[in-house]
Formats: C-alpha cells, structure tokens, sequence
C-alpha cells in the first residue's frame, strides 16, 4: 500500500504525465467540459469569425461555425472517451495503437509543433496585438509583452492540469461577458440587429464549405488531444461528451462574437481577414478588450505548451514541469528574434500529419484491436506493446499525403477519414495474409515509463 501511495504521489507531483490518473483525482464532467470549453477560446478562434465574414453573410458564418465545430466534436468525442476510459494523456494512449517507438515520434512531433512552434507563433502575436492597441507604453512594447505573456501561458502549463482548470473557470465566464459585452456593443454601434443580419461581404464571395473548412482548420488540433483533458474525466462518457460540448459551445461563441464584431466596426483588413483587435477598439472596449486578449490567449497557449511537454515527457524521463520551463522558454526566444512566422510553412505541413493520428487511434481501439488484432488495451506497470506499428505508420503517412493532394474537402478531416479507413483495411488484409506488421515488444516499467 505504501508503495502504491508512493507512487501516486510521484504521479500527482508529475501531472500523472505518463501514468493513468487515479479515481480520487479525477474531475466532475463540468470542469472538463470548462476546461475544454477554455481550450478554445482564443485571438484566433474570434479572428476565424473575422476571416468567414470577409466572404459570407453573418447567417452563412454562424452555420459555418456550428457545421464545423459539430464535426470537431464528433470525432473529439471518440478521443475523449478514450482518454478518460483509460485516465491517460493522448502520446501514452497512443502506444497500443503505433506501438512505444511510435508514440515517441507521435509525441516528438506534438513537442515541436504545439509545444514550441505554435506556443512561440501565439505568444508573437499576443505580444504584437497588445502593442497596436495600447501603444506608448513600456509594458505594452511587443517584447516586453512576449516575456510577462509567455511567462504567465507557462505558469499554469508548470503546474498542470489543477492549474489550467484552474485559470479556466476564472477566464471563462469573464471571456463570456465580455465577449457579449462585445457583440451586444457591435448591435448598437451598427443600429440594429437587422443590420448585421442584412450585411453582405464587399470582397470575394466564399462558399459555406470554404468556410466550414477554416473552422475546422483552426481548431482541429485541439479536438486529437483531448484525452491530454478528458484523462482527468470519471468515465468514459461523460469525459468525451463534456469535452466535446465545451469545446464546441466556446469555438461557436467565439467565431460569432468575432463575425459581429468585424461587421459592426468594418475596420481596415489585415491581408484578407479584418483586424479584430481594431474592431475592439473601435467599439469601445477599451481596457475591456485587453483582459480578453490576454485571457484569450493564456487559456490557449498555456494548453500549446501543456499538450507539447505531455507529448515530449513520453519520449524522454525528464519532469514535466523541466519539460515546461525548457520548451516555453524556447518559445519565447523565437517570438523574440521574430522568426516565428518562418516557422508556418513547416508546422503546417507537420499539422496535417496530426489527425490522421487521431483516425488511426480511433480506428485501432473501436475495430482493429479488438476485431482484427485480438488485443485488450492495457496501460501501467506490465503492460505490453508492440516496438512499432507499421501498419498505422504507413496509414497516417498516406493519409496526410493524400489530404494535401486533394483538391476538395477539408484538409485535416480528409487525412483523419482517409487514414482511418485505411488503417482498417491495411490491418484487416496483412491479417489475413499472416504477414507481420507489428515489430518489436516493450514491456512497461514499474515506474510507468
């Protein structure tokens, strides 16, 4: 018994970063659906409001926004429940399906993309956004902004999940009344809710699948990672299904109140989507809209940073929290030196390859393993996994490539279909055959590792 205390409190001390979280510490389906809720809940989530009206009517952006939102939630719903019928974070998850070398790679990738790139692209922009709007001040400089930013995203990363639930219920219902506050000011600067519902856009027109497809852009990563949330959740169902309805209220939310915004205050573009910052401005906000930039971003990036350290800490026996520190710093020094945007290209190359993740997950654990493999998941001390999946390499491969080729759909959820599929017949024939597909077996240490 001893030992076993022993080791939940070496668990509990590392954010349970690569063991299961225990019944005693598992969360209420309201603080899940809370913290995913403020998972999305971000500049760019309401900048996306900005980019669909830029080419829809205000109807046409709300249905892209619930059209897109719902299909993030369906397929981050199967991710949830895994997570929370395990009490497992997404790259440790991900072991039975791609096997442990596998998962390294899977959780390699997470690290660079979500932990370092996209941590070091939002906090540049936070930095950025804060000097247009309240310029002429020492602590407002982009800089300076970058470092207390980025050190406050890091903060609750540091401490883990108590800390980003934590932040969540603080931010969230601040970020809701503000965000009305914002709309309700966007009716009255305009004249009339008739008058938002009349506007059509003076650029390019953009078809609703167009605008579904932004949607789903922008927030797709979030919806593979969700057991990194649900781990915490008491069951299976109610882990994904709270995930899922926090995540799409908040993106939902946000896309409206940013569309509104954008109509009402018909500021200048930046390149094709309106500055919404501006917009703020222009309504009125004033001090208002800086507490909403900056909790709309914490309560993002410190999940950038959270999910990239969750990723690495199943590759190497470094803490988390070192794990944290090292990464967000890395982050930081990239906003510094302005290099962030070289950066784009390659993290969004890298972010196709990242759902189709999540179609192989879901095919392994709901088909595969138990109809085709013959296997029961299993986590902890003693469990078994293969070295490396090749099946579920190739089909992730296949599906990210096939998706960028294809000139219809949407990107993310093409490459999350495709390698699904795939994944189901790759298995299903290579059984058949009696040809191996599965190399290497790792046993899992006693300390979880």
């Amino acid at each position: 018994m001893e030992n076993n205390t022993n080791q939940i409190s070496r668990g509990q001390t590392d954010d349970f970063a690569i063991t299961s979280v225990p019944a005693a510490h598992r969360k209420s389906p309201i603080n899940i659906a809370v913290t995913s809720c403020a998972w999305v809940i971000s500049l760019s989530t309401i900048v996306t409001g900005g980019a669909l009206i830029s080419g829809l009517n205000f109807q046409n952006a709300v249905f892209a926004a619930v059209f897109g939102m719902l299909i993030l939630a369906i397929y981050g719903f199967f991710q949830g429940a895994m997570g929370a019928k395990y009490g497992i974070s997404t790259t440790v998850l991900a072991r039975q399906a791609f096997g442990r070398h596998g998962a390294s790679l899977f959780g390699i990738l997470l690290a660079v993309t979500m932990g370092i790139g996209w941590f070091g692209w939002q906090v540049a922009f936070f930095g950025t956004t804060i000097n247009e709007m309240f310029p002429n001040h020492w602590l407002t400089e982009p800089e300076v902004a970058v470092v207390w930013g980025g050190i406050l995203m890091m903060l609750t990363a540091f401490i883990g999940y108590r800390g980003l639930a934590a932040l969540s219920f603080i931010a969230l219902p601040l970020m809701v009344i503000l965000s009305i506050w914002g709309v309700i000011s966007a009716v009255n600067y305009s004249g009339s809710w008739a008058n938002l519902l009349v506007y059509e856009p003076a650029g390019n027109p953009m078809t609703i699948f167009a605008g579904i497809t932004i949607v789903v852009g922008n927030a797709a990563l979030g919806a593979v990672v969700f057991p990194d949330v649900t781990r915490y959740a008491k069951t299976a169902v109610s882990g994904g299904v709270s995930a899922s309805v926090g995540y799409f209220f908040g993106g939902v939310f946000c896309i409206i109140a940013g569309a509104a915004m954008a109509i009402a205050a018909q500021v200048p573009d930046i390149g094709s989507t309106p500055n919404i910052p501006a917009a703020m401005s222009k309504l009125g906000l004033g001090f208002f809209a800086f507490l909403i930039l900056i909790f709309a971003q914490w309560t993002t990036n410190d999940n950038n940073l959270y999910t990239g350290s969750l990723g690495l800490r199943n590759v190497v026996k470094v803490p988390k929290k070192v794990l944290v520190v090292t990464m967000g710093t890395i982050g930081i020094i990239i906003a510094l030196m302005g290099i962030q945007d070289m950066f784009v290209p390659f993290l969004s190359f890298l972010g196709l390859y990242v759902p189709p993740i999540a179609g192989v997950m879901i095919a392994d654990h709901w088909i595969v393993a138990p109809k085709i493999r013959k296997k029961e998941y299993s986590f902890g001390p003693g469990a078994t996994y293969s070295g490396l999946n090749v099946a579920a390499i190739v089909s992730v491969i296949i599906g990210g490539f096939a998706a960028s080729k294809l000139a219809f759909g949407i990107g993310s959820i093409n490459a999350t279909v495709l390698a699904f599929l795939l994944y189901i017949v790759l298995a299903f024939i290579l059984n058949k055959l009696n040809v191996r597909y599965e190399f290497g077996k790792v046993e899992e240490e006693s300390s979880g590792f």
